[in-house]
């Protein structure tokens, strides 16, 4: 027969163990409890098998037998995943913010140096033979050169720091890849790889494994899957492994044969040779995502719009200005450098675009046309103008997306070649005028239609439904006569007379393109206005897809916390349970010693 006070000291001694190891446990949970990706542990405790008295069973005593995470697969998940998607739009937010600024900034945008320009235009044409003012358009040109290479290169700069930071995303994808994996190993060995063990469970390990996937959603999103052995099976894109037990596939980057200038994201090929390439459409979430998405997107975007604006502007001037005559009565040259070949990748253009008139004489203020003969009629209607202008052919090559090229040339324009225009009013009420061109690209007839530009100015346009520009347009001194007839010719390149007098025609043509549609079938700035608001919006958009995906985080993070996560009021209520219950059992160990000491004086 057990000694009565050795029962009650065994069992006391139990509840006393496992008291101090339930104050352990309690005591770690409010150490940890701001410890990220800490789920909140507790004592399990089971009955010691009783033992048969005779009269019925005694009990034993209690034992400690294991201390479980509280934590749920189903709500760590669901922080993952929307982790992965609010990292997502915020690195996109960032992004879209920046370039926003930069566009939009008054003093670095386009947009003035493009109005100041015109504006140097509008000064010239009030003084076409005034050298200080040709200059001074000149170097609105260089200004406006400047402006526009400005903004390229901080949209260079910012596709730089893009390609850098997904270099270094990728970098720590792999480093909280090999965490995992190294976290697989450990878990393993401590588990004997049995997920269900009754053995104790590597807690701290764990919480470690399932914090580093957290962290893993936020640079790109992955998926996890739980082996037989317990190990994480990491998958990332569309179901591409990074991590399978203990192996890391190590993703890499390459620059793009597409575009040297751009990273591009793969496996590293276990074979050896080139990396396996992912698309960027499976790498959809996380911070990863969102660079990739903002880089060929809305930057990408941003490039092309400004590398057309870049490329119409200086097709459309060079083009206008080839159709008229210099200071010394020469055909014009290119105000700007040519940037035709890079209509397929626009993207490349903006950083191209600079002046290359370095004369200001070279400006062809002058028309290459001028009236001949003289006008019949009794009202002594005079033509007082003619110039060459941009054709409708042309407007609607430019506005392509992107600009078909080549562009219909200056050798195609129906003033070159020219020998004889004549310009018919007709004979009957209302007057009607007809026009034909002689000359290689001549033709006609065509009619003569009002241009509201300027007063009694007309243009020719063709007899197709819809009607095109014919690019020839000019100007009398009022309402002809009926029946009257002008005939104009081309000017004689080189002739003293032109250079004295001041002629602006086709200067005013040039002016006139500051409000024509040569851009996406906009004008100039307002295309740029168009191109700022274009990444406002995608900006608000993005914005109110962040806050969506912040606040349901931040849902999943309560409802995971309150689920898993330290309470320290309950906690605190554990502290006062488990020290009661050790004072108890402290209390019942020294009854024991003293009902044992009394056996003992007994039995003495």
């Amino acid at each position: 027969m057990a000694i009565v006070g050795a029962d009650i000291f065994s069992i006391g001694l139990s509840g006393l163990n496992v008291a101090q190891n339930a104050l352990s446990v309690t005591s770690n949970n409010i150490s940890n409890a701001a410890t990220p990706g800490y789920n909140v542990e507790y004592l399990t405790q089971a009955n010691r098998q009783p033992q048969n008295a005779g009269f019925g069973f005694l009990g034993q005593g209690v034992d400690a037998t294991n201390v479980l995470r509280t934590y749920s697969q189903f709500l760590s998940t669901q922080v993952q995943s929307a982790q992965a998607n609010s990292s997502f739009y915020s690195s996109q937010l960032q992004q879209l913010n920046q370039i926003n600024n930069t566009i939009a900034n008054s003093t670095q945008s386009p947009n003035p140096a493009i109005q100041s320009f015109f504006g140097a235009l509008q000064t010239l044409s009030q003084q076409p033979a005034s050298l200080p003012v040709r200059q001074n358009v000149l170097s609105m040109a260089q200004a406006l050169a400047t402006s526009m290479t400005s903004m390229n290169n901080q949209l260079v700069q910012m596709q730089q720091g893009i390609n850098g930071q997904i270099d270094t995303t990728v970098q720590s994808i792999n480093a909280l890849g090999q965490q995992i994996a190294d976290l697989n190993q450990k878990i393993g060995s401590a588990t004997g790889g049995n997920a269900s063990a009754p053995q104790a469970q590597p807690n701290g390990l764990l919480d470690a494994r399932d914090q580093a996937v957290l962290q893993l959603n936020k640079l790109v999103g992955a998926t996890v899957s739980i082996a037989s052995d317990g190990s994480y099976t990491v998958n990332i894109g569309s179901g591409q492994t990074l991590v399978i037990g203990g192996t890391v596939n190590q993703l890499t980057t390459q620059a793009d044969p597409n575009n040297n200038t751009n990273r591009q994201v793969g496996f590293v090929n276990p074979a050896g040779g080139s990396p396996v390439i992912l698309p960027n459409s499976v790498l959809g979430s996380g911070q990863l995502g969102g660079l990739l998405n903002f880089r060929d997107g809305a930057l990408l975007q941003a490039q092309n719009q400004l590398g057309t604006l870049a490329i119409n502007f200086s097709a459309a001037m060079n083009y206008q200005n080839s159709l008229g005559l210099d200071y010394n009565a020469q055909p014009g040259g290119p105000i700007f450098q040519d940037l035709s070949s890079y209509a397929a990748n626009p993207q490349y253009a903006a950083g191209q675009f600079q002046v290359l008139m370095g004369d200001p004489k070279a400006l062809a203020t002058a028309s290459n046309l001028v009236p001949t003969g003289t006008a019949g009629g009794t009202s002594g209607v005079t033509m007082t103008g003619v110039w060459s202008s941009l054709p409708g052919t042309y407007a609607g090559s430019i506005n392509g997306s992107p600009p078909t090229l080549p562009f219909p040339t200056k050798a195609t324009h129906p003033s070159t070649g020219m020998t004889n225009m004549t310009i018919t009013a007709s004979g009957t009420a209302p007057v009607t005028m007809t026009a034909t061109i002689t000359g290689t690209n001549g033709g006609g007839p065509y009619n003569v239609v009002a241009n509201t530009a300027q007063p009694n100015s007309y243009k020719l346009q063709t007899t197709a439904v819809p009607p095109v520009d014919v690019g020839i347009g000019f100007q009398l001194s009022g309402s002809p006569d009926l029946g009257q007839s002008f005939t104009v010719g081309p000017a004689t390149v080189g002739a003293p007379n032109l250079k004295a007098s001041g002629d602006n025609s086709n200067l005013l043509q040039l002016t006139a393109q500051q409000n024509l549609n040569l851009v996406n079938n906009q004008s100039y700035q307002v295309y740029y206005t168009s191109m700022v608001a274009s990444v406002g919006n995608q900006g608000f958009a993005v914005g109110q897809m962040n806050s969506g995906a912040q606040k349901t985080l931040e849902q999943a993070t309560t409802n995971n916390s309150n689920y898993s996560g330290v309470n320290l009021d309950q906690e605190a209520a554990n502290l006062i349970k488990y020290q009661q219950s050790y004072q108890a059992c402290s209390k019942v160990i020294q009854i024991a010693q003293s009902t044992f000491s009394s056996i003992l004086g007994i039995m003495s």
